[in-house]
């Protein structure tokens, strides 16, 4: 999803998205903090940071990987 995608979205619909990517990364094994960072990155894809996260990668080295892929 794009910024410009995610602008659109309503207010529960937007809730919704980051709750459920937040959820999926803290699930993947980000400490909160870090998993708040990138389920605020909805350009990044939620697959793709959570595959790299079960991996051992933190967070921040994600968001790192993940924005040079792109």
């Amino acid at each position: 999803m794009t910024a410009a995608e995610f602008e659109h979205l309503t207010a529960t619909e937007a809730e919704s998205l980051l709750t459920q990517r937040l959820r999926s990364f803290l699930e993947a094994g980000a400490a909160p903090g870090g998993a708040l960072v990138l389920a605020a990155q909805v350009q990044v894809t939620e697959e793709a940071a959570v595959a790299l996260l079960r991996q051992g990668c933190s967070p921040d080295l994600t968001l790192r990987l993940l924005f040079r892929a792109s």
